[in-house]
C-alpha cells in the first residue's frame, strides 16, 4: 500500500511539473504583453494625429482624447506593474520612459480643455511621435528578449528541482521496500511470540477463573454457614437472657454468665466472618439514611463504658460543640466502626485511659462549602502499643500483631480490616499511630453530608391525637379515590371513626367528576388507578375553575423520590405513603383544616361499619364452594414473616377491631377481584397487566399488615417484562395468602373459616 502511494505521488509530481510550466508561460508572457500593448497604442495614437492633421474638415477631438487616454493608461501600466520591474533597469527603458512621459504631458496640453487643438499643433505632435517611434519598438524587443531569458532560467531551475524530488521519492520507495521485507520477517517472529503468549494467557485466565470460583465458593460457604449458625445462637442468647431473669443460685448465675460471654464472643466472630464474606462477594454496601449523631454516640458510650470500668480503665468521650445534629450516613456501619475501635482499645489496655474524641478534621474550602462535614473520630488508649512491623500489616486479614498477642488477647484479626473497608466505602479512611508500651491512636476521617432534621410528622401526629374537634364543629367531606375495595373500606372506616363524611371513587375519571361536582373539602387520591391515574386526575382538578384550590393528598405505596416530585408537579397538596398511618393522616388534615381536620370528640362519634362490600359471587362470577378448614402447623417466626403486627394494631386503632375484621373478610373473599386478577396476570406469560395488578394488590395487603404478600407483589410490580427470574410463582403467592389467612384465623382476627377453592394452595403436611 505504501509503494502504491509513492507511485501515485510520482504521478502527481509529474502533473505538477506540467502545471508549473504552463503557469510560468503565462507569467512570463505578461511583460511582453505590456510592452506590445504600449507600442500598439502608441501607433494608434500617431495614426489618429496624422489623420486629423491632414484633414480639411473639423478636428475629431473626442477620438483624439480617447486614444490619448488609452495610451496614457498603457504607459502607466508599464510604469507601475511589478512584473515589469525586470526590464526597468535596462538602458532602453530608462531612455524611452521619460520621453514618453513628456510626450503625454505635451499631448494633454494640446488636447485637454480649455485648449483647442489646431492642425499645426497636431503636426508637431506627429513629428515628436515619429522621432521616438524606433525607441518604443526597441523597448518591446527588450521585453521580449528578457522574457525569453527569464523563462529559460525558470524552466531550467524547476526541471532540476523536479528531478531531485523524483530521485528522492525513488529513494524512499526503495527504502520502503527494504523496510517492508524487514517488517514481514519481524511480523512472522512476533506472530510466533504472540501465539505462545496467548497460550500462556489462556492458561493464566483459566487458573484465575478457577481461583476466583474457589474463592467465591469459600466466601459463599462462609456466608451460608454464618447465617445458619447465627439463627441458633440468637436462640441460645435469648434463652440465656430468660435464665438470667429467673431465680438462680450464685453458681448457676456464674454458669449462665460464662455461657453468655462465650455465646456473645462466638456470635461476634460469626458476624465478622459474614462481613468479610460480604466484602469478597461484593454484597457489602452502604445505605445512607438520616442519622442523629448525638444518640448514636450516646449508645456507644452506654455500651463501652461498662466494659472499660470492668477492666479498671477510665473511659472518656469528648464531642465538638459544632457537630451537626443530623447527617446522611449508614448509621449501623458508622456505629460498627466506632465499636470495633473502642473494643480493641479496651481489649489491649490493662490500665490507664481510653478516650473517644469526635471532632472535625482540616478540610479544603470546597468541602466546607458544599454541605459536607469532615467528621474525625479519634480513639486513643494507653495499652501495649505496636512496633513498625506490626503497623505495616495491621489492616491485613487475620493479622493481629505477633502470635503471643493472639494467644493472649484472642480474636480473629478481622475487625480492623472490616472497619477500614467500611470507612473507605463511606468515602473516608482509617489511620493509626502507635509506640510499643505507650498505646495507640486510631483516627477515622469521614466526609459526611449534613442534613436537616426529618419532618417530625409522627411526633406532630402524636400531639394532634389529643386535639379533638368539638361537637359543634362539623367534620370534613372527604372523597377517597382508590381502585381497591379493601383500601376504600379501610379508609372509609378510619375517616368515619374520626367523624368525617366519606365518598368513594374507583378510578381517576370518577374522582375528577366527583371532585368538580360534589362540593368536597378534601380528596385522598391513589396514584395508580385504571382509566385515569391520580396524577392526571389531579391535573384536571387543578385546571377546573371551581376546584383549583381543592386540597388533594396523594396516598400511595410508591414512595420513591421521583414519585413525590411528580405528585408535586401534578399539583398535589401533600404526600402520605401506604400503609396509611392514622396519626400522620390526622396531623396532615389538622395542618390543612385546623380543628375541622381533627378527630371528633369521643362522645360525638358514632361507631359505623366500613362501606359495605359487593357480593363475592357477583363480583367474581365464580360460585362459592363449601368452606374447607386449613390444616396447618405453624413454625416459630411464621407470624413475624407474614404479618406486621404493629400495622395491624394501627389499623385496629383507626377503624376498631370490628372494622378490621370486616376488612379481612373482604380481603380473604377477594371481593375486589385483585387476587384473581393478579393470578391471571402471573399465569399469562408476558402479560402487560402484571405491574398494575400487582400494584393494586400490594396496597391492599400492606394496609392490612400482610407485609409478606406486599413484598411479593412489589417484586412482581417491579419485574422486567418477559423476565421471571427471582419472581414468586402463583403457588408461592397462594401459599403466602393461605398462611396469612390461617394466622388471622388462629388469632381470631377473622371469621372466614376457609378460603374459596380457587384460593387454596395445598398445605405442606411437613409443617408448612
Amino acid at each position: 500500500m505504501m509503494a502504491a502511494a509513492m507511485a501515485v505521488l510520482l504521478l502527481l509530481q509529474f502533473t505538477q511539473q506540467q502545471a508549473i510550466r504552463k503557469s510560468a508561460d503565462l507569467r512570463s508572457d505578461s511583460i511582453t504583453a505590456l510592452a506590445f500593448q504600449l507600442e500598439r497604442e502608441f501607433l494608434r495614437l500617431r495614426h489618429v494625429l496624422e489623420v486629423n492633421a491632414k484633414t480639411t474638415g473639423p478636428i475629431d477631438e473626442q477620438t483624439l482624447l480617447l486614444r490619448s487616454d488609452i495610451f496614457a493608461s498603457r504607459f502607466q501600466l508599464m510604469h507601475d506593474t511589478p512584473s515589469a520591474s525586470a526590464v526597468q533597469e535596462r538602458i532602453e527603458y530608462t531612455r524611452i520612459m521619460p520621453r514618453l512621459q513628456l510626450l503625454i504631458a505635451h499631448i494633454d496640453a494640446v488636447l485637454l480643455p480649455p485648449a483647442k487643438p489646431t492642425r499645426k499643433a497636431l503636426e508637431q505632435l506627429v513629428g515628436e511621435l515619429n522621432s521616438i517611434g524606433p525607441d518604443v519598438q526597441e523597448l518591446t524587443m527588450v521585453a521580449t528578449r528578457h522574457t525569453a531569458r527569464l523563462l529559460e532560467e525558470q524552466e531550467s531551475t524547476m526541471l532540476e528541482q523536479s528531478n531531485q524530488i523524483m530521485a528522492l521519492i525513488l529513494g524512499q520507495l526503495v527504502f520502503l521496500l527494504i523496510a517492508a521485507v524487514a517488517l514481514a520477517v519481524r511480523q512472522r517472529r512476533q506472530e510466533k511470540e504472540r501465539a505462545a503468549l496467548e497460550l500462556l494467557t489462556q492458561n493464566l485466565r483459566a487458573a484465575n477463573l478457577a481461583a476466583e470460583a474457589a474463592n467465591r465458593g469459600k466466601s459463599q460457604f462462609l456466608a451460608n454457614m454464618s447465617h445458619e449458625l447465627r439463627t441458633p445462637f440468637n436462640g441460645v442468647l435469648g434463652m440465656l437472657t430468660m435464665l438470667e431473669r429467673s431465680t438462680l443460685s450464685s453458681s448457676q448465675q456464674e454458669f449462665v454468665l460464662t455461657a453468655r460471654n462465650s455465646a456473645d464472643h462466638l456470635l461476634t466472630l460469626l458476624n465478622d466472618i459474614l462481613d468479610v464474606s460480604a466484602m469478597e462477594t461484593g454484597k457489602m454496601s452502604i445505605h445512607p439514611v438520616l442519622v442523629e449523631l448525638d444518640p448514636l454516640l450516646t449508645d456507644v458510650e452506654r455500651l463501652m463504658r461498662p466494659l472499660a470500668e470492668q477492666k479498671g480503665l477510665t473511659f472518656d468521650i469528648a464531642r465538638a460543640s459544632n457537630l451537626p445534629p443530623w447527617v446522611s450516613a449508614d448509621g449501623t456501619r458508622l456505629k460498627q466502626i466506632v465499636l470495633n475501635l473502642v473494643t480493641n482499645a479496651i481489649k489491649f489496655s490493662d490500665a490507664g485511659r481510653v478516650s473517644l474524641t469526635i471532632d472535625r478534621y482540616a478540610a479544603t474550602q470546597g468541602i466546607q462549602t458544599s454541605g459536607i462535614y469532615p467528621l474525625q473520630i479519634t480513639v486513643a488508649d494507653q495499652g501495649i502499643g505496636m512496633d513498625a512491623s506490626t503497623l505495616d500489616r495491621l489492616f491485613e486479614r487475620f493479622s493481629q500483631g505477633d502470635a503471643s498477642t493472639s494467644r493472649r488477647f484472642g480474636g480473629t484479626g478481622l475487625g480492623l480490616e472490616i472497619s477500614r473497608n467500611l470507612a473507605r466505602r463511606m468515602g473516608g479512611d482509617i489511620s493509626v499511630t502507635s509506640e510499643p508500651g505507650k498505646g495507640s491512636t486510631f483516627t477515622v476521617q469521614l466526609p459526611l453530608v449534613m442534613a436537616d432534621a426529618p419532618e417530625s410528622r409522627l411526633q406532630v401526629a402524636h400531639e394532634v391525637v389529643a386535639v379533638t374537634r368539638p361537637a359543634d364543629v362539623q367534620g370534613l367531606r372527604i372523597l377517597v379515590a382508590d381502585d381497591q375495595a379493601v383500601n376504600r373500606k379501610y379508609m372509609g372506616a378510619l375517616l368515619q371513626d374520626m367523624g368525617h363524611t366519606t365518598a368513594f371513587a374507583e378510578n381517576g375519571e370518577q374522582a375528577f367528576d366527583a371532585a368538580t361536582n360534589g362540593g368536597y373539602d378534601l380528596v385522598l387520591m391513589d396514584l395508580h388507578m385504571p382509566l385515569m391515574d391520580g396524577f392526571e386526575a389531579t391535573r384536571r382538578i387543578r385546571s377546573h375553575p371551581g376546584s383549583s384550590l381543592l386540597p388533594v393528598i396523594a396516598l400511595t405505596a410508591d414512595v420513591f423520590a421521583e414519585t413525590r416530585h411528580k405528585a408535586a408537579e401534578a399539583g398535589m397538596t401533600a404526600f402520605i405513603s401506604k400503609p396509611v398511618n392514622a396519626g400522620v393522616l390526622q396531623a396532615t388534615m389538622t395542618d390543612l383544616f385546623g380543628v375541622r381536620g381533627a378527630p371528633a370528640q369521643p362522645g360525638t362519634r358514632t361507631e359505623s361499619e366500613p362501606p359495605s362490600a359487593m357480593n363475592a359471587q357477583a363480583q367474581t362470577g365464580v360460585p362459592v364452594t363449601a368452606p374447607r378448614k386449613p390444616r396447618r402447623r405453624f413454625r416459630p417466626g411464621d407470624l413475624e414473616t407474614h404479618m406486621d403486627m404493629k400495622m395491624v394494631g394501627e389499623v385496629c386503632i383507626g377503624v376498631s377491631a370490628k372494622g378490621y375484621r370486616s376488612l379481612l373478610g373482604s380481603f380473604f373473599q377477594d371481593e375486589s377481584g385483585a387476587m384473581d386478577a393478579l393470578l391471571l396476570a402471573m399465569r399469562n406469560t408476558g402479560s402487560p397487566e402484571l405491574s398494575s395488578t400487582a400494584h393494586a394488590f400490594k396496597g391492599a395487603a400492606a394496609n392490612l399488615g400482610f407485609h409478606r404478600l406486599a413484598a411479593m407483589a412489589l417484586s412482581l410490580e417491579k419485574a422486567q417484562p418477559g423476565s421471571d427470574t427471582g419472581l414468586p410463582s402463583p403457588d408461592e403467592l397462594l401459599e403466602a395468602w393461605g398462611m396469612a389467612h390461617a394466622l388471622c384465623l388462629r388469632m381470631g382476627l377473622t371469621d372466614i373459616e376457609a378460603l374459596q377453592e380457587r384460593h387454596i394452595c395445598a398445605p405442606d403436611e411437613s409443617g408448612g
